[in-house]
């Protein structure tokens, strides 16, 4: 795992500082720019820090983690930090492509009491220093120029891979325990990756294997289960500018691709319950993935012409494995309306998303019905993507999985390129309530977000303020237990600055 411990506080103040006053060679590019010859380095810095206060924790019954008096703790305060350096090389092969590498690292760290989860996952003032890129590979330049620049790209090693919004595949890595940064979540890259994309217009494929890591007692037994898995994805889309759309999410007007994935091996340690063998039971999130397939089929976008302002994204997947001792049926879908208010000032943005992620009604017969999430995240559609409410998603425990629910986002933008406002409601429900003992109500929780984003003067320093209420349902408070303790509000306040160099 190449772990350093280390004072991270003032490494990453120090390094921070030295990196505000340094400017780009190119509006457009990242970093500082070196050329010697047929080689290009680019050196690049991302860092982010934040501040959290959440009282009510778990809805009143604190955390598992005591306070000086011996008492769970209701209230919990911490701060987060990461700071990755990071180094791109390109070698310009004359007429025969460019072949490149991505090395970086990620230092990370929690003060303070450790988050709100419970137990809580960075408790203990937890900092490494890790590895996180270390890649290489080759993209074709104008050897096919038919096709469009760097339209065959292959690489392998260690790197992020995002399929579509990161509905399934973006984080990699598992955030928090003694990473640190649970919040933040700076770490998102797979290991032992082989990537093969052709991008092309309006049609761009790949092919991937790729490895989650994964380590049991580095993160006090509460990481991913280890597995391993390739695919491939298609995606038919018409870019929004010029060609960009080819290796550019944003830069897509719409969107319509299918994946199929198998998993090739993952971990059956029952003692972890992430199968039915040695008689766990299979109910663990991430259950049952060897042998595993997963299909899907996704649409993103304005697909419209006659309607600009109108977007729709959504997505449906199956999971299905048939092998001894891991069977799986299971099922995930979500369909989001959006519209732009484009004549009004402020251009207010309204969506609402119902998502499902199936259950499992009968937890005993063998047969796993309830949603694997796989590897969600927040990826280019932003706050609210695939972390579900920033309490629900992070602090209960419970995940996209066996789940009910309706989002509300309304956005606006007071300041074009400076300040955006946002709100979020969420409603959760169990799909299935019968999948955990003694509930029989549906209702989970009702959650709203209130948040901004600031571009501030400072180039590439944006500030995330946020607000957050959440209430607990029947379903959940029958979960939790302890009848009259379980139903206070959760409140959460939360900032973030984040730089990008």
């Amino acid at each position: 795992m190449h772990s350093i411990r280390a004072g991270l506080p003032a490494a990453a103040l120090a390094l921070f500082a030295l990196a505000v006053p340094a400017q780009a060679e190119e509006d457009n590019q990242r970093g500082v720019k070196y050329e010697v010859g047929n080689l290009s380095l680019n050196l690049m810095v991302d860092a982010a820090l934040g501040f959290y206060h959440v009282k009510n924790s778990n809805f009143g019954l604190g955390t598992t983690s005591l306070d000086a008096n011996g008492a769970r703790k209701g209230t919990r305060r911490w701060g987060e930090f990461f700071l990755k350096p990071s180094l791109g090389v390109d070698y310009d092969l004359q007429g025969t492509g460019v072949a490149y590498g991505l090395f970086s690292v990620i230092g990370a760290g929690t003060r303070g009491d450790g988050d709100a989860a419970n137990p809580s996952a960075t408790a203990g003032r937890p900092e490494r220093l890790l590895v996180e890129d270390a890649a290489i590979g080759w993209k074709s330049g104008d050897v096919f120029a038919s096709l469009g620049e760097n339209a065959i790209d292959l690489s392998a090693g260690r790197q992020s891979l995002r399929v579509g919004d990161g509905f399934m595949i973006l984080e990699g890595t598992a955030n928090g325990a003694r990473r640190g940064a649970s919040v933040l979540g700076p770490r998102t890259a797979f290991e032992q990756t082989a990537v093969a994309r052709l991008n092309t217009q309006p049609i761009r494929a790949e092919l991937f294997h790729a490895r989650a890591v994964v380590d049991q007692s580095f993160t006090r037994d509460s990481d991913n289960p280890h597995s391993a898995f390739v695919g491939a994805n298609l995606e038919w889309f018409e870019s929004s500018h010029a060609d960009h759309g080819r290796s550019e999410y944003d830069e897509r007007l719409w969107y319509v691709g299918v994946m199929a994935l198998r998993f090739t091996e993952a971990d059956s340690t029952g003692g972890r319950n992430f199968s039915f063998a040695n008689g766990g039971n299979g109910s663990a999130l991430g259950a049952n993935r060897d042998g595993l397939n997963v299909y899907s089929v996704r649409v993103g976008g304005a697909i419209l012409p006659i309607l600009p302002d109108f977007a729709l994204y959504g997505e449906y997947g199956v999971q299905r494995n048939s092998e001894t001792l891991h069977k799986v049926r299971a099922d995930a879908w979500y369909i989001e309306p959006q519209y732009r208010l484009s004549m009004l000032p402020w251009t207010p943005h309204l969506g609402y998303r119902y998502g499902r992620f199936s259950g499992d009604g009968n937890p005993n017969d063998q047969t796993d019905k309830s949603w694997d999430p796989l590897f969600p995240g927040n990826g280019p559609r932003g706050l609210g993507t695939w972390t579900q409410g920033e309490i629900y998603g992070r602090y209960t425990g419970l995940g996209n999985s066996n789940l009910e629910v309706h989002q509300i986002h309304l956005k606006a933008v007071p300041i074009e390129d400076t300040l955006r406002l946002g709100a979020i409601l969420y409603r959760f429900n169990y799909d299935e309530a019968r999948q955990t003992a003694n509930v029989t109500k549906k209702g989970i929780m009702d959650e709203v977000n209130l948040y901004g984003e600031w571009e501030t003067p400072v180039k590439g320093l944006t500030v995330v303020p946020l607000l957050g209420a959440g209430t607990a349902r029947d379903g959940l408070k029958q979960s939790l237990g302890t009848a009259g303790v379980n139903s206070r509000t959760v409140w959460l306040a939360q900032i973030a600055a984040a730089f990008s160099f």
